[in-house]
């Protein structure tokens, strides 16, 4: 589809843009209905949407995700695939927040009405930032409360460089005001890996396709709870072994990303929602540790 928008100010300011997006989503399932697959591309140019890798991608996990075998929940290493990353990922995007973390609400709060605004938070190898001229993924050139957008490092090499203050809280605080994300783009800050790369040098890992039906248990610590879909294998000995039945997962993001769990960063790709709302660049994850709670019976 294409977007338009048009802002303007009493001082006589105007800007307009305008943008396009083209997305195809596609779920397969099993002509018995115990096994589905998925595959998501959107993209702001058209020709360069990969129909074909959908349809293949939905179809081999559905073929691949027949005859998942029962495994106990528990805490286990897991190999994210992008879109999984982005579905979870999703609501870490209101973290940065300066107010609620001034005001104590927030992942980013620290005792005293402090934040953790220049403190080693998560693993070295994070990068996430917002980048309105980014090749694959350009964003809006205007930012919340009409500040025009600019590039803005939330997280780089591990440490919190940035909270995004709006025009009134910023006033009240005596900071400078923040043009908000456009887009979001998580990187490593080191080497990246092939997802295949990840498989192969894996003794005993779940593989997730993506995740559903998330909620928000906590906000403070960013505590989600919700369930697989679409393919869990387990890997072992650098291969995949078999399907494995959906779990539902209960994972604060900020001990998925803290020191030491992280272990490989994948290459960034395109991920969203379905109409290609919200896209984001996001790759692959190899952690050494997230939490199932407990089995469920979906497809």
């Amino acid at each position: 589809g294409a977007f338009t928008g048009a802002s303007a100010t009493r001082h006589g300011n105007f800007e307009f843009e305008r943008s396009s997006v083209a997305s195809l989503a596609m779920t397969a399932r099993t002509p018995d209905s115990t096994s589905s697959g998925y595959g998501l591309h959107s993209h702001f140019d058209s020709d360069k949407l990969d129909i074909n890798g959908v349809a293949r991608r939905a179809v081999d996990k559905a073929l691949t995700g027949r005859d998942a075998q029962r495994l106990a929940p528990g805490v286990y290493p897991v190999i994210l695939e992008p879109q999984a990353v982005g579905d979870i990922l999703g609501f870490f995007r209101g973290a940065f927040t300066a107010r609620s973390a001034e005001e104590g609400r927030s992942p980013m709060s620290a005792p005293g009405g402090k934040t953790l605004r220049g403190q080693t938070v998560f693993d070295a190898k994070v990068n996430f930032y917002s980048d309105p001229w980014h090749r694959e993924l350009p964003g809006s050139q205007s930012a919340q409360d009409g500040l025009p957008a600019e590039k803005l490092h939330l997280i780089r090499n591990g440490v919190v460089e940035n909270l995004v203050y709006s025009r009134f809280w910023a006033q009240k605080a005596g900071q400078r005001p923040t043009p908000g994300p456009v887009n979001f783009i998580l990187e490593s800050a080191e080497k990246s890996h092939a997802l295949a790369e990840m498989i192969a040098n894996t003794e005993r890992a779940l593989l997730l396709t993506r995740l559903w039906y998330i909620r928000m248990v906590s906000p403070r610590t960013q505590l989600l709870t919700g369930l697989t879909r679409d393919g869990v294998w387990l890997v072992e000995n650098g291969k995949i072994k078999h399907a494995v039945r959906n779990f539902r997962f209960n994972q604060s993001v900020m001990a998925m990303l803290a020191p030491g769990n992280v272990e490989m960063i994948g290459r960034a790709e395109r991920v969203g929602g379905e109409g290609g709302r919200g896209a984001s660049l996001f790759p692959a994850l190899k952690l050494k540790a997230f939490t199932f709670s407990s089995e469920s019976d979906a497809v």
